[in-house]
């Protein structure tokens, strides 16, 4: 049987916390093991390597040498000032828009981040939440569109019901599309919550984002919100921990990660006006 082997470089934008890091290591090795396993369980062809970069330190991949840009998530937002972020929102969009074999993969901070680069021309922003922090185990309603492309998994592998999916969260910034359901043609939402609208965008063979942590457990993300959560009110943390304390579907998100970085490319890398080509009509959900 052949294999196929998919090169991931992990961008790390963050450490872990020092309890997670010391159990789990970086965000890259918590990606690694994951996709590993769902590539185990659905595609006994597919391989899965990895290689960890970190690019608050400056380092990033040759590119030629991977299939795939992951971006971790990040107690940074994407919008801050800041040298690296700078770059590395460029460094996306060079990617994108040089090398249309590279699939593109983003969690929370990673998927504001590939948002606001290949989206901002078309007046995608990413900004402060108003209505505060999204914590905790919550149910994203996938997309129809998205549903029906990598949403329904093969029959005899785990399914959701009713076109949803658990995650856990820990944010307070979000994604804002000018017009609801509007993105440029061959690109959809993922799916929304009651509490944030765009929970991921999904070109088809170019770019998968979550909102949400599927590299996240109970472990994880209580470890996460004890820092961040420290000087918060005994109450809300309280409330917190409890919503982190719920059965999610973090393994099938891993599926669908490794369905989408198997899939055949079918996106037509359109460039956003401004980096060397032209708008594509907008597609509503």
């Amino acid at each position: 049987m052949s294999v196929q082997v998919i090169r991931i470089a992990m961008l790390n934008t963050d450490v872990p916390v020092p309890n997670v890091c010391s159990k789990l290591g970086s965000y890259g090795d918590i990606f690694h093991n994951l996709l590993s396993a769902a590539a185990c369980r659905i595609s006994a062809g597919v391989h899965i390597e990895s290689t960890n970069f970190d690019v608050v330190a400056g380092e990033y991949p040759s590119i030629q040498d991977h299939d795939v840009l992951l971006i971790t998530g990040s107690a940074s937002s994407a919008y801050d000032d800041i040298e690296w972020i700078r770059r590395l929102d460029d460094y996306i969009l060079d990617v994108y828009t040089h090398n249309p074999r590279v699939r593109i993969f983003g969690s929370c901070f990673g998927h504001q981040l590939v948002c606001q680069s290949l989206l901002r021309t078309h007046c995608v922003r990413v900004e402060k939440d108003p209505n505060g922090w999204e914590l905790g185990v919550q149910e994203i309603q996938l997309t129809e569109n998205f549903w029906k492309r990598l949403g329904s998994p093969p029959e005899g592998t785990t399914s959701p019901l009713d076109r949803k999916l658990r995650l856990q969260f820990v944010h307070a910034d979000h994604v804002i599309l000018p017009t609801p359901g509007l993105l440029p043609e061959s690109w959809m939402t993922m799916g929304s919550t009651q509490h944030c609208a765009v929970q991921g965008v999904y070109q088809p063979g170019r770019v998968l984002t979550f909102q949400g942590h599927f590299e996240f457990d109970r472990f994880v993300n209580t470890e996460t919100l004890r820092v961040f959560g420290a000087a918060w009110e005994p109450e809300k943390l309280k409330d917190a921990l409890m919503a982190i304390d719920a059965d999610d579907d973090s393994k099938l998100a891993a599926e669908i990660v490794v369905r989408f970085l198997t899939e055949k490319g079918e996106g037509r890398g359109d460039v956003p006006r401004g980096a060397g080509g032209l708008l594509t009509p907008p597609l509503e959900e």
